[in-house]
């Protein structure tokens, strides 16, 4: 059952929290305070449906991040000679058929791994002080160091915030399970911190449940290179111009926020890239005491763990990538997969609304588009006013993006319907509070340290090839707008946001990745905006030992969120190792 109400993040008079994106019963409980119940009761297995919406405290915006990096620029990361000490380097491993056992991951007590660059070892043998959180948790936090820049290990560091959730029952403990809950940007830390959430009680009682902050994001040496204003605007902007001008003021607005960024966050905002954050949990991995890296990761997480694994093929352990993108995923391919995730959402969303007495956008299923376009076009013109000080007008950027993040989860129909019905008077607060909810901007126009926005920018140009606007792809693009109007007034104008990035990022290496890697695990819903399962299926295709397992479910974030078969797959895979038949589907 679905609260018809929108929950209380998203009205305009409660500055968001750490926990803004959760709804009530799954933000952490003050000392003594009784459990709230769920939508059908205490917590239980029904509640598990919202728990996807952990992952909004920082997914991959699609929709802000489709509009400011549609064409990016990137080459290869410059890294140090990779010298091995003390061993060979071990032998790739064979993948694992279906349905069979993988050998059970080391824990601790195993050999210390000594696979790893001269060059680095002062960082693969640290100390780690772990203490507890503080928080009466029963957790454990520690910092570790990482070099800014790999190439140059002597010089600047970067000190990972880290925390751990340990195993539940000391008897099966199996490792560590490292975790990331997408962006780029997304706090691992707080991911940690709600570990009984995310986790099955089978998953928490084998793993100590690892999240850490990546570099220059939250508490790790965070990097501000936006200011709130720079934010703001980011939002602000037209993302639709209709004339040459507009789209000039646009462009002009992108590279002056872009070489602000650059400029503030000097040499630490040139070394963000998920290149770099694969190497920092390969120190991790060493630090916990294992041979081989087991990692959970969301959304953008599974770019992260894709990259691990190409670039450290022979340690990966288990690892589940959760609604997934693949690294090699072009332009055109994006903006496929794009238009499918937003289609099939936006489409049971609006099945969902026409058969209620009091949809915003009536009763027929037709017309209901055709609505929220005429919505878009008059915020264009005349914008929505809100009760926010400093933002009592709001443009398109702000509606779009608060519509698209309420389609992340069924659980927020209800308030987009709410939204929605209150825009069309002309009033936008419920919208705008549902989107700074998500990033985490309060009243007072301050936004948090640990919003992604501010790894949007540097990660985002690191990350992605910059492609040039080829005829064919002009071609695609006209055409894409042509056929799917709603998704084209969503996503906005498609340019390069990195041309005034002082430095290039990722090449796009295409073919097969992680050559040698023991299987590993990638699941997507059916019907998820924000990473579409075009991109799950094409992550699993790219892995040379890629395996796929989707879900027929709306919303982003597929384990633990209601699917008993994904989750009986998922923790046999973690937990005993058994690999679910390649395709198989819940």
């Amino acid at each position: 059952m679905l609260n018809d109400e929108p929950r209380p993040e998203d009205l305009p008079e409660r500055a968001p929290s750490p926990y803004a994106a959760l709804p009530p019963e799954l933000r952490p409980r003050a000392s003594g305070a009784p459990e709230a119940p769920g939508p059908d009761g205490p917590m239980g297995s029904t509640v598990r449906k919202v728990v996807a919406a952990i992952a909004v405290i920082a997914l991959l915006a699609a929709t802000l991040l489709a509009v400011w990096g549609a064409f990016r620029a990137s080459e290869p990361v410059a890294g140090d000679a990779w010298t091995q000490v003390g061993s060979a380097p071990a032998a790739p491993s064979t993948p694992t058929a279906p349905g069979a056992s993988t050998p059970a991951t080391p824990g601790p007590s195993g050999p210390a791994d000594t696979d790893f660059p001269a060059s680095l070892a002062s960082f693969y043998t640290q100390q780690v002080d772990w203490k507890a959180c503080g928080d009466g948790s029963g957790h454990e936090c520690a910092t570790i160091e990482v070099p800014v820049d790999y190439a140059k290990p002597a010089g600047d560091r970067f000190t990972l915030a880290v925390r751990k959730a340990p195993a539940t029952d000391a008897g099966q403990r199996r490792g560590s399970l490292l975790i990331n809950p997408g962006g780029p940007g997304g706090s691992g830390v707080q991911y940690a911190q709600l570990a009984e959430f995310a986790f099955s009680p089978a998953v928490r009682a084998a793993y100590d449940i690892v999240g850490f902050d990546p570099r220059g994001i939250g508490q790790s040496s965070p990097v501000q290179c936006l200011t709130d204003d720079n934010m703001d605007q980011l939002f602000d902007v037209d993302p639709t111009p209709d004339s040459a001008a507009e789209r000039a003021e646009l462009l002009s607005e992108a590279d002056r926020i872009t070489a602000e960024c650059a400029q503030r966050g000097g040499e630490r905002a040139r070394h963000l890239s998920t290149t770099e954050v694969a190497r920092d949990m390969d120190v991790m991995r060493v630090l916990v005491g294992d041979s081989k890296l087991n990692f959970f990761g969301g959304s953008y997480g599974t770019f992260l763990g894709a990259i691990y694994a190409d670039t450290f093929p022979t340690k990966v352990g288990r690892m589940v990538l959760d609604s997934a993108m693949s690294p090699n995923q072009t332009d055109e391919q994006e903006m496929s997969y794009d238009i499918q995730g937003f289609e099939s959402s936006i489409d049971a969303f609006i099945d969902w609304c026409v058969a209620r007495p009091d949809c915003a956008l009536g009763s027929d299923k037709a017309a209901a588009r055709g609505k929220i376009i005429a919505l878009l076009d008059a915020v264009e013109r005349d914008g929505l006013t809100t009760s926010k000080p400093g933002l009592e007008r709001i443009g398109e950027g702000w509606v779009g993006f608060s519509i698209f993040m309420c389609l992340y989860s069924s659980q927020s129909w209800p308030t987009l319907n709410t939204g929605l019905a209150q825009a069309l008077t002309g009033k936008g607060d419920i919208l705008l509070a549902k989107g700074m909810s998500v990033v985490e901007r309060n009243a007072a126009g301050q936004y948090a340290d640990t919003t992604y926005l501010q790894a949007m920018l540097p990660v985002r140009c690191a990350d992605w090839p910059r492609s040039p606007m080829t005829p064919s792809l002009e071609a695609a693009r006209d055409k894409a707008r042509a056929d799917h109007p709603l998704w084209a007034r969503m996503t906005g104008e498609l340019y390069d946001n990195c041309r005034t990035w002082p430095t290039q990022g990722r090449a796009q290496k295409g073919g097969t990745l992680a050559t040698g890697a023991a299987p590993i695990l990638v699941i997507g819903n059916e019907r998820d905006p924000a990473t579409p399962i075009g991109g799950t299926k094409q992550l699993a295709k790219d892995l040379e030992s890629g395996v796929l397992l989707t879900s027929d479910h709306d919303g982003h974030g597929t384990y633990f969120a209601g699917s008993t078969c994904v989750d009986t797959a998922v923790d046999g895979y973690l937990i005993k190792g058994t690999v679910p038949a390649n395709g198989k589907a819940c």
